[in-house]
């Protein structure tokens, strides 16, 4: 999208990275709901500490909250360092290329 500078294309491609950012926010989110419905976490984890779905919910919203500020505290560098505002689409693909192959490599345990 940073290199095409067509109407269209940048149209396409914004609902394209769209989609693509709503599904890298729920599907941790679904893994969770996941493995909590099934006991997964109630059989792996023998000991008396009982760890509830609110906690877990809680370290992976904190998880990508962490992540924008690390984003957000860079991304200002990089486009000093570019001269250009493209850099942020630029990067937002190589990241979500990351997080794209990332979500490929999810383990899902049988039940």
């Amino acid at each position: 999208m940073g290199y095409l500078r067509h109407r269209l294309a940048v149209l396409l491609l914004s609902a394209a990275s769209g989609i693509l950012y709503s599904t890298l926010f729920t599907i941790p989110y679904l893994l969770l709901s996941k493995y909590h419905t099934s006991n997964t976490f109630s059989r792996l984890n023998q000991s008396t500490q009982i760890r509830g779905i609110g906690t877990d919910i809680a370290i992976v919203s904190s998880m990508v909250f962490l992540a924008q500020l690390c984003l957000s505290s860079t991304m200002g560098s990089l486009i000093q360092l570019a001269n250009s505002t493209v850099v942020i689409t630029i990067v937002a693909s190589v990241l979500s290329l990351c997080g794209a192959l990332s979500a490929s490599r999810v383990l899902y345990l049988d039940d």
